[in-house]
């Protein structure tokens, strides 16, 4: 493979193609709504007297979540006609002409699309910089743009696959949107689904104590313990359908970085630490018997032993199996571009023009 066969195809596709979805009518339309939100919540820290630390990592989530759901939105449409599309308007044949290589046409084209879905995060990354500076985390950060990154590209790949197998280019923009929102909606969905059938029964024996007056009212223990039975949903073994979900992986990401340290005592922390400590407490197991001995002062079991002290210790780190079920679906799907495009094409969709 030719790189400057590649980088032919992306400067003609960035020229033809990208240039007129209007897509920087749209990039700077995103940096003014990152400037009112940063700017206008700035402000209104400084006017109820908070501090410009405590509210920069909650700025920071909702502008890394907005670069991901926009870059989610964009993608698509940047690649998911530029297969069919080409071939609509008879320039995809003069492509397959010449010395091009069908990888090389299909690296090149999904490098133009991922390109154009990474200016949206160009215009973010300042303000990233500019709140991770005020009190998140650089680790966090380099995190959140190797996900952001290679989501995006998985999302054009995929985008690239749907236009090489239909005709259409409506048609592979709704395919396209329809794995986003598979990975994006359809995961936690599909796990809130799946608890109705992780649902147990828990026996939870309670030792109680009672006060004898024989004894001047000293507290002694009851000669028989409480059994109740509830019913418990066993999260902990469907949570992994949320691994291909790129908004779980930010927070996963987030949760794990030094400055989430703090951030966790305060009631829901900030908006990726406290998805992720959602997600983390889903992993623990849930025991078949829980033991709560009011008899003894020094059991941890009490319901007032964890005086939150120390921090809760943390499962695996699951975001590099989403960026390998990205990875995964963006090579597959690029794969079944090339083949797609091998000349001469055996099978051609009815109706399609080829030169």
């Amino acid at each position: 493979m030719s790189w400057s066969a590649v980088r032919t195809v992306a400067v003609l596709e960035l020229r033809q193609r990208v240039r007129s979805t209007r897509w920087q009518v749209m990039l700077i339309v995103w940096g003014a709504v990152l400037v009112l939100l940063c700017g206008g919540m700035g402000l209104l820290a400084g006017t109820t007297g908070g501090d410009v630390e405590d509210t920069a990592p909650y700025l920071y989530d909702m502008t890394v979540c907005f670069v991901l759901a926009i870059g989610l939105i964009v993608a698509p449409t940047l690649s998911a006609s530029s297969v069919n599309g080409d071939r609509t308007d008879a320039t995809l044949a003069l492509l397959q002409a010449t010395t091009l290589r069908p990888v090389e046409i299909v690296i090149g084209k999904l490098v133009a699309a991922w390109s154009a879905a990474l200016a949206f995060l160009a215009v973010s990354l300042p303000f990233l910089l500019a709140l991770t500076a005020e009190g998140s985390s650089w680790t966090a950060l380099a995190g959140h743009l190797l996900i952001l990154v290679v989501t995006l590209g998985a999302v054009c790949a995929i985008g690239l696959g749907f236009s090489a197998a239909t005709a259409r280019p409506s048609a592979s923009a709704v395919l396209t949107y329809l794995v986003v929102v598979a990975l994006v909606a359809g995961t936690p969905l599909a796990t809130a689904i799946s608890s109705t059938a992780v649902r147990g029964e828990q026996q939870r024996i309670i030792y109680l104590t009672d006060y004898d007056a024989s004894t001047n009212n000293r507290k002694v223990c009851r000669s028989e313990p409480e059994v109740q039975t509830t019913d418990v949903e066993h999260v902990e073994r469907i949570w992994w359908m949320l691994i291909p979900n790129p908004f779980a992986a930010l927070s996963d990401v987030a949760v794990r970085a030094p400055a989430s340290e703090d951030l966790w005592r305060h009631p829901g922390g900030a908006i990726l630490t406290g998805t992720g400590d959602t997600i983390d407490e889903m992993r623990n197991p849930q025991p078949s018997e829980l033991v709560v001995n009011y008899c003894d002062d020094n059991d941890d079991n009490g319901p007032d032993s964890d005086d939150g002290s120390l921090r809760p210790t943390r499962h695996l780190v699951f975001w590099p199996a989403t960026l390998l079920v990205m990875l995964g679906l963006g090579g597959w799907s690029t794969a079944f571009a090339t083949r797609r495009l091998r000349t001469p094409a055996r099978t051609l969709a009815r109706g399609t023009r080829v030169a």
